[in-house]
């Protein structure tokens, strides 16, 4: 079994409110994606958040579920690659070794998709509908941020993560990588 780490302090300037609270279907994407990430298997969830605000009102949000711990981003800066780094670095400092990466804005997500990826061994493992998914992946923590920090500023993650051993896994549906990054996007 590995960690999870959901990435829930970006800014959420295109939706213009907080996302991991939003409601979908009568339930916060935050927990959705908390409860896929158990329901594939992972035991301990990891959250990123911005301050210390996001991580009391998402800790009301989590209350319910065990084992769930909070990480401050470090850096001003608000992305989801500052954000990753930030808590690939506490990861580190803790020796986790793996960790299945989720962005809270992926209200859909199912557990079998995490899942399938864990039957891969490469360092990286990184789901594919219609686009890639690297916010999905799953990642040997040690190896993602050594490229994280020898990276250049404007790469993106998905071209850090090719940097190390990967292996793409194809998946039929798109519907469950949908995410949420305007209020248009909520509509199921």
């Amino acid at each position: 079994m590995y960690p999870a780490l959901i990435l829930a302090g970006g800014a959420s300037k295109r939706m213009g409110k907080q996302k991991a609270t939003m409601l979908i279907d009568g339930v916060q994407m935050v927990v959705r994606v908390a409860h896929a990430l158990r329901d594939g298997g992972c035991s301990t969830i990891y959250v990123a958040v911005r301050d210390g605000h996001q991580r009391l009102e998402l800790m009301g949000s989590l209350a319910h579920l065990n084992d769930v711990e909070f990480f401050l981003d470090d850096g001003v800066e608000r992305s989801a690659k500052a954000g990753l780094k930030s808590a690939l670095q506490i990861c580190q400092s803790r020796g986790v070794s793996r960790i299945q990466l989720a962005p809270c804005d992926t209200p859909w997500i199912e557990g079998g998709i995490f899942e399938r990826l864990r039957n891969e061994s490469h360092a990286v493992v990184i789901p594919r509908a219609i686009r890639l998914q690297p916010l999905l992946a799953l990642i040997e923590v040690d190896l993602v941020l050594k490229a994280i920090l020898s990276a250049k500023h404007r790469d993106s993650l998905t071209r850090i993560l090719r940097t190390v051993p990967n292996m793409v896994i194809d998946f039929e549906n798109d519907g469950p990588f949908r995410n949420v990054n305007s209020p248009n996007d909520a509509d199921s």
